[in-house]
């Protein structure tokens, strides 16, 4: 076989590879929540103090936002994304050694930093190779690697606790970490055919015109406000359901999986109502939803905090409404400006995730309360709402 005909065909496999890596990353912040007691254990610590091992990640991510865009404008989407996901290797690895807890908030941080190689060179490279048809069905799958792993990564790490300790689950993440990444250099083409140099003075214009786009930037707050509810739920879950309630590592995995199937409902739903009902529609109703589910989460946390009930059913709703209202919001978001959708992107997820960094660092000063983190989630909720309309008073 030719070098052209193998090269081709490994082309072919690129966004299968992507799509993998994809589900990896998101995995890495998921699959190991049924082991933070333990590791609060192993450590010896309070499990607040752990949960900052989820802030880390999400500020990894969140810092370098800005840098990613024009770096991979600079040196191509390939370069970015191989040297990304080299990083989320040995931070995976430097996870499963980590000797303190010291050691593991600095391995997650970095995992974060590999993390925002996917979310701005992986997806823009999507956008560089494919026509609209094709992108849009590959980000379609790349959305649900995103939703699913949430909803079972939980669960393959609270069945992983079965057979080994809190360090297997990340050795198993490095493992289908350099798998993908060896996939991914075999595969991945490198997408821009003009590397632009790197213009301090243009850079900083283009990001200050984006952060003076008020529409772009409620609507991107709106949308980090109700990831900030998600996060607040990833956060929160292993001291309510295992530290509060008792519930074992594996129940605990299975538990998740209502709460964020919930989010793909709500978000197949889109495509058949939103011919009918619109975007602005689906946002507001998506984000009442949630508003509401937020509500009964507060109530029953303070008259029924010992049922399982009182917490899945209401963040299940919560999911689904941000499922209905996500996809709309987000194509909102980017079309609010006309400035590069690199530059647009990086600043739409560095509004995203500061508030889930935000959010988690929030649960982390507060131990030991099962009412603190579902009222944290409903001042999110009710803010994201009361952003959503202010949005759409002035549309008008």
């Amino acid at each position: 076989m030719k070098q052209t005909d193998m090269t081709k065909k490994l082309f072919r496999l690129f966004p299968f590879f992507l799509i993998l890596y994809e589900f990896c990353t998101n995995m890495s912040n998921d699959m190991y929540l049924p082991a933070l007691p333990l590791i609060a254990t192993d450590f010896n610590l309070d499990l607040s103090i752990i949960q900052l091992t989820i802030a880390s990640w999400l500020a990894g991510n969140t810092f370098v936002q800005l840098l990613m865009g024009p770096l991979s404008d600079r040196y191509g989407r390939r370069r970015v994304l191989l040297t990304g996901g080299g990083v989320f290797l040995l931070a995976t690895v430097g996870s499963a050694l980590a000797p303190s807890i010291s050691t593991l908030i600095l391995a997650r941080f970095l995992q974060g930093v590999g993390v925002c190689s996917m979310m701005i060179a992986g997806y823009a490279s999507i956008h560089d190779l494919y026509d609209d048809e094709r992108a849009i069905h590959i980000l379609v799958w790349m959305g649900s690697a995103a939703i699913i792993a949430p909803a079972v990564g939980p669960l393959l790490g609270g069945l992983l606790l079965l057979i080994t300790g809190w360090r297997g689950i990340f050795w198993t993440l490095a493992v289908l970490s350099a798998f993908s990444t060896f996939a991914l250099w075999l595969s991945m083409p490198e997408s821009i055919k003009e590397f632009h140099p790197l213009k301090m003075r243009v850079i900083l214009s283009r990001y200050r015109r984006i952060f003076l786009n008020s529409h772009f930037m409620v609507s991107a707050a709106t949308f980090g406000l109700l990831y900030g509810g998600v996060i607040a739920w990833i956060t929160a879950s292993p001291f309510i359901l295992m530290a509060s309630l008792k519930i074992s590592p594996a129940v605990f995995g299975y538990l998740q999986v209502p709460v964020f199937c919930a989010y793909i409902v709500g978000a197949k739903l889109v495509k058949p109502l939103l011919t009918t009902f619109g975007q602005e529609a689906l946002i507001l109703g998506g984000s009442t939803i949630s508003l509401v589910a937020a509500a009964f989460l507060i109530f029953f946390a303070k008259v029924a905090p010992t049922s399982l009930y009182s917490f899945i059913i209401p963040m299940a709703f919560y999911t689904a409404g941000f499922g209905l209202a996500a996809a709309p919001l987000n194509r909102i978001t980017i079309t609010a400006t006309k400035e590069q959708k690199g530059s647009a992107m990086a600043m739409f997820y560095l509004t995203m995730m500061g508030s889930g960094t935000l959010v988690s660092l929030a649960l982390s000063v507060v131990k030991n309360s099962i009412f603190y983190p579902c009222a944290l989630l409903g001042a999110t909720a009710f803010l994201a709402s009361a952003l959503n309309c202010f949005r759409c008073f002035f549309k008008r």
